[in-house]
């Protein structure tokens, strides 16, 4: 069984994760993409920020870790997502998490990056 573009069919779930795939709108995506952008911005990406500096003992200061949360964040939705969006949506979707990426950012470079380095 084929499914877009000629990848297998996989279900629902895994094809939502595939970065060869394009997700397409149906609810199920729709929340994928939202609880993704949602625990990159507000967990992930700060994580991995902060694992990256503890091991190679470079510490970010606070404007640097903020963009580079901002640039990992929308790669995340943007490049492994890749969800299928109109150019409004993606121009309001990346403002959106752009922001919101900063915000959450810049709270755990403040409460949790600075105390642990």
């Amino acid at each position: 069984m084929e499914h877009h573009g000629g990848l297998p069919e996989v279900g629902k779930l895994g094809a939502a994760f595939d970065p060869r795939a394009r997700m397409y709108r149906d609810p199920l995506n729709e929340l994928v993409v939202f609880v993704t952008s949602a625990a990159g911005a507000g967990v992930l990406v700060p994580t991995v920020l902060t694992i990256f500096s503890a091991l190679t003992g470079w510490q970010l200061a606070f404007l640097p870790f903020v963009l580079a949360s901002v640039l990992l964040e929308l790669g995340l939705i943007f490049g492994h997502l890749r969800p299928a969006m109109k150019p409004k949506e993606r121009l309001a979707w990346g403002l959106l998490w752009g922001f919101t990426a900063a915000v959450l950012g810049a709270a755990f470079w403040e409460l949790t990056y600075i105390q642990l380095l």
